[in-house]
């Protein structure tokens, strides 16, 4: 999957990501599919609470900290149904801000 950092994405930047998104998972993901969400940001527990609850509670969780301490990744495994579910939880994660999306 494509990296982007989504806070810095102009809207029709999101547009134009989120439809080669949609069109890549369609070629390469029979549905439903389990699907891997990878997201770094700062070391910063609000934050990482923030991204937590925007999962249910089925999925596979891991969680590693950078060298210094300064970064976590969080690393969701989900059932996903469609394309959309995945870009809707992508979009739902706009507004945390630090968030890179891998």
């Amino acid at each position: 999957m494509e990296q982007t950092n989504k806070q810095n994405l102009a809207p029709e930047n999101k547009e134009e990501f989120y439809k080669r998104l949609e069109e890549e998972l369609n070629k390469n993901h029979e549905w439903p599919t389990r699907y891997m969400y990878k997201f770094i940001l700062p070391n910063d527990e609000n934050k990482i609470e923030q991204v937590k609850q925007r999962f249910d509670k089925k999925h596979d969780f891991r969680q590693n900290f950078s060298r210094s301490g300064k970064y976590v990744s969080l690393t969701f495994i989900t059932e996903e149904k469609s394309p959309d579910d995945i870009i809707n939880r992508y979009k739902k994660m706009e507004d945390i801000e630090g968030l890179i999306a891998i």
